[in-house]
């Protein structure tokens, strides 16, 4: 296992958590409890919430609430961070977000009229309302897991108990943490042993639950699985969709997959199959989009995909890629030392010669100085750059001259003398 904080493949791995889920979130919008794509799916909108083409919903909303918490490195640990992610989640719910599954809106509104912290009132209605009803296993918790998975890439316990906390702050029945657990661990062993195992947190489980989702599991895996995953509403038919998307594709590998058709193929084929499912397509597609996201990256995420998620609260996937790097790098133990990107604020090696050195995540963003995209790339080894469009056509005279932009605010683009091209901050 590798859990390097400056790690380049750790940490795209850990940058492609969110952003996965982001585009997978995406996807699905259009298509959410109505009739799935008979080919591939499209990011056009609409759906339960009137979405706007590529925005996200709920799904990736909720999951945000949780990385502006576990960005800061604690791990998720305290009941302080417990308290703040669920303040979040009632301040994200009384913003009146479109298209949140009942029980959690359920709990939230319920939650309003307790007394105690933030975490106590949210977790008294989870209870309450499970006592009363004795089913509260939806799939809300699962669709926010999989940057709880980032937390402590080092600590598979403290992963554990950091998704059951949160998963416990809306959803009381015991599946629903187990799910959480088993996927979050899976995204914890994706990023940092490159390989999809959603067995591995069996043992995290109690002892006598580990059978039923060993059951359960495989039945995901057979090519018509028993149980009927248009009804993903409950996590565990969630779960099983999701994972049937994945290991069903015929660009999944177990092992450490190498060949690069397999390795840009697999992402967005294992997510059109999510959609194609049916019923809640923007979770499914969205829980398996943070574990596809977590063994391949951002490199195996389609740019254009990448490009066009946005969503609550004004974010886009330059954003949602930093707050999974940063929870990944700053919730290791070795903490990192070096120089920081002027842009998300990273750590990296130290470059003398380039002080003030933009991380390649954040230079994948640039754009000209009208917003539109542009790519960057040597010329030649001895000096010079080129910046061109998408559709291969030389980008504006000002980007082509140096000056280019990240979430509008300017940089300087030069060649740089070891490889490739080095975009750096602007002084003032």
């Amino acid at each position: 296992m590798s859990s390097d904080p400056i790690l380049f493949a750790l940490l795209d791995r850990a940058s492609g958590v969110l952003l996965g889920q982001a585009c997978g979130d995406a996807l699905g919008v259009p298509y959410e409890f109505s009739w799935p794509p008979e080919g591939d799916a499209e990011m056009r909108g609409g759906g339960r919430g009137s979405y706007a083409p590529g925005e996200w919903s709920d799904d990736t909303q909720m999951a945000i609430c949780i990385a502006r918490v576990s960005e800061r490195g604690g791990g998720l640990r305290t009941t302080a961070e417990l308290d703040e992610i669920a303040a979040a989640f009632e301040d994200w719910f009384a913003s009146g977000p479109t298209g949140v599954g009942t029980q959690t809106a359920t709990v939230l509104r319920a939650a309003a009229q307790l007394e105690g912290s933030p975490s106590q009132r949210l977790t008294a209605a989870a209870r309450a309302l499970h006592e009363e009803t004795g089913r509260t296993a939806g799939n809300g918790a699962l669709m926010r897991t999989g940057v709880v998975g980032l937390v402590a890439l080092d600590d598979r316990e403290a992963t554990a108990r950091a998704a059951t906390a949160v998963a416990q702050l809306t959803h009381a029945d015991p599946l629903a943490a187990e799910s959480c657990v088993l996927w979050s661990e899976a995204i914890r062993v994706a990023v940092t042993e490159s390989r999809l195992d959603v067995r591995a947190g069996l043992d995290l489980l109690e002892p006598d639950r580990r059978d039923a989702w060993e059951a359960w599991i495989t039945d995901a895996e057979k090519e018509v699985p028993d149980a009927d995953l248009r009804t993903n509403g409950f996590t565990v038919t969630a779960l099983q969709a999701a994972w049937h998307a994945i290991y069903l594709s015929p660009y999944f590998s177990p092992g450490l997959t190498t060949e690069y058709d397999h390795m840009v193929s697999h992402l967005p084929d294992a997510l059109h199959r999510a959609v194609r499912i049916g019923g809640a397509t923007d979770t499914v597609a969205a829980v398996a989009g943070a574990l596809l996201g977590a063994r391949h990256g951002t490199q195996y995420i389609p740019p254009e995909w990448a490009r066009a998620v946005h969503g609550w609260p004004g974010m886009r996937g330059i954003d949602v890629s930093r707050l999974g790097r940063l929870t990944a790098q700053r919730g290791l133990h070795a903490a990192p030392t070096g120089q920081t990107c002027p842009v998300c604020g990273v750590y990296g090696k130290h470059i003398e010669r380039y002080p003030d050195f933009v991380c390649s995540w954040c230079a994948a963003w640039v754009t000209d100085e009208d917003g539109r995209y542009v790519w960057l790339s040597n010329t030649s080894f001895s000096g010079g750059f080129d910046a061109h469009y998408a559709d291969g056509k030389p980008a504006s005279d000002l980007a082509r001259s140096g000056k280019v932009f990240i979430a509008g605010q300017p940089f300087r683009a030069s060649e740089a003398r070891f490889g490739g091209v080095v975009v750096e901050a602007v002084a003032e």
